[in-house]
């Protein structure tokens, strides 16, 4: 369902613009409710909320590609900045670095496939996070559980 309605707010990007799209995101999330592990509204949606210009667009762009290099002169070079000025407004606009903003959407995008039957090999690979060793450390330093007691815990089999 979830990937119906991202399917849905990139066709609104894409035809009305950015603004408008984060708009309607924010207003559907209002009523949604996550199971207890999920937050309430998406890194994403957060940072779409306070990003404006080259970043909104960037910020779409890179959920949609989380198994490429995500690093600062990648994205730098993306949205036409220097690393330097890209790194200062990129804080100043979404409220932390782009590091941290990276493994945080790789990390929610991980638990949403975790829910899945999908191997932890290839959740490492889609979020960019591979191999799986690294997946599991950054996953486990975040949430103090493995990936796979996550998925245990919080998938009905």
């Amino acid at each position: 369902m979830t990937t119906g309605i991202d399917m849905a707010l990139a066709m609104v990007s894409e035809d009305l613009g950015s603004a408008l799209a984060s708009r309607v995101a924010k207003r559907l999330v209002l009523y949604a409710r996550r199971l207890g592990y999920q937050s309430q509204f998406s890194p994403l949606l957060r940072a779409q909320a306070k990003a404006d210009g080259p970043f909104a667009d960037l910020l779409v762009w890179a959920q949609a590609n989380l198994d490429t290099a995500l690093d600062v002169p990648s994205l730098a070079a993306r949205v036409g900045l220097s690393e330097r000025t890209f790194y200062r407004r990129f804080v100043a606009a979404i409220g932390e670095t782009p590091a941290q903003y990276i493994e945080t959407v790789r990390l929610d995008a991980a638990r949403i496939l975790l829910s899945q039957e999908l191997p932890l090999k290839e959740i490492a690979r889609r979020v960019g996070l591979a191999p799986t060793s690294r997946f599991t450390q950054v996953f486990q330093r975040r949430f103090g559980v493995t990936p796979r007691l996550f998925r245990e815990t919080h998938t009905s089999r």
